[in-house]
């Protein structure tokens, strides 16, 4: 994250080659830029109106035959995020809190976090409760659920089997100001240009017609390069639907709370064709470093990141998930009395590209290595107390690809 201290990257001249050589033709790039700016200033006077209600809301007891109802999967569509409630019993969510803190404690000169002064982001992968929550019945419903709302041409996408992709947990104390992340997008970065395959899923986009982009088409992302410049930087690599996490504490808005933007067409319609404008360096793509992820800046995003919003108030046992090119960020300051507790938890769905991964994190899983995503400091290999495969369920085992 360049919003974590990282510095932004000079591209090369080669970049700039790029750039012309996907050059949408001029009139088609300035009818669709002014159709887009006038929109997303609409959407945008709607957000500040609507706040935290932007984001839409659903209990986990509403999903109907592992599917969301039609008029929430339609604003989910819009909106490009959803809190789910109820997902795992509060009870469980907070019991499952207390017993990562265990482990931490058990294994504390062992375990590597950040900031590595006073660790809010733990390289936690193996702990039982992390496995436990994965696993969950009501959390595999949920993530098929959130993969049925897309679609694939080619059928190389199986949106009805989950995998479980195992990332960290994170543990932000009352009246932190340091674990501060700025306005971004997963996925990538320069990838999204440069990748041949990547690029053809904004191909409405670049052809001028953004109006008839489909976020939700999984055609080209199964297939996608999303990782150009190097593994083991904690970013994902794979097809992920949806990044989510559980909540296992209360938290909300001035409590560190995460920030989206629910204009996910137009908001991707506009980070896509932002560094073809006339203001922009012939070699820059406005933010987009390789090996990092999409970061967003004033000088070329302020519109976006006016459309920020706090997501609503969550309890132990809620999830918030948001699809993978959402725009998001941090609160700067967790300026509540409790800790903000999340596992992440994201919705991978089953394709060729994701069972690969999930097969080689099962590996590193039986000897406690860290992912193969996540930078390579094996720091749970001489931990106690980490999950086994004895510890999973049948659905659970499924999931890991064992």
């Amino acid at each position: 994250f360049t919003s974590l201290g990282a510095p932004a990257a000079e591209l090369s001249s080669e970049y700039g080659e790029l750039k012309e050589r996907i050059r949408p033709s001029p009139d088609v790039l300035r009818a669709s830029w002014e159709r887009l700016q006038q929109s997303v200033a609409a959407e945008s006077a709607e957000l500040r109106s609507l706040g935290s209600d932007a984001v839409p809301k659903v209990d986990f007891a509403e999903l109907v035959d592992g599917s969301f109802p039609t008029s929430v999967a339609e604003q989910i569509r819009k909106r490009g995020c959803v809190v789910v409630r109820n997902v795992v019993p509060s009870e469980e969510a907070i019991s499952a809190k207390g017993a990562a803190e265990e482990y931490i404690a058990a294994n504390r000169e062992k375990l590597i976090g950040f900031p590595r002064d006073q660790p809010m982001v733990w390289e936690v992968y193996w702990c039982k409760e992390q496995m436990r929550m994965r696993e969950h019945p009501n959390m595999l419903a949920t993530q098929t659920a959130l993969n049925r709302l897309w679609h694939c041409e080619n059928h190389e996408v199986d949106v009805d089997r989950p995998l479980t992709y195992c990332d960290r947990l994170r543990i932000r104390k009352a009246g932190d100001s340091s674990f501060t992340l700025g306005p971004h997008v997963d996925g990538g970065s320069t990838e999204r240009w440069e990748d041949a395959e990547y690029r053809k899923v904004y191909r409405e986009i670049f052809q001028g017609r953004w109006e008839n982009y489909d976020a939700f088409d999984a055609t080209h992302r199964a297939s996608a390069s999303y990782d150009l410049y190097g593994k083991n930087l904690g970013a994902c690599s794979i097809f992920r639907s949806f990044q989510g996490w559980l909540s296992l504490t209360s938290a909300g808005q001035g409590r560190g709370a995460l920030l989206l933007a629910p204009i996910l067409r137009e908001a991707t319609a506009y980070l896509m064709l932002r560094p073809f404008m006339e203001d922009v360096l012939p070699s820059s793509f406005c933010g987009a470093n390789p090996g990092k992820v999409q970061d967003l800046f004033p000088e070329f995003h302020q519109q976006l990141i006016d459309c920020l919003v706090p997501i609503p108030d969550v309890q132990p046992g809620d999830t918030v998930w948001w699809h993978c090119d959402l725009i998001h960020a941090v609160e700067g300051v967790h300026g509540g009395s409790e800790d903000a507790a999340v596992f992440y938890i994201p919705a991978v769905p089953f394709c060729e590209k994701n069972a690969a991964y999930v097969q080689a994190q099962a590996q590193a899983f039986k000897v406690h290595q860290t992912p193969p995503d996540f930078p390579a400091n094996h720091c749970e290999v001489n931990c106690v107390g980490q999950g086994t495969e004895d510890d999973l369920s049948h659905e659970g085992r499924r999931a890991m690809a064992l």
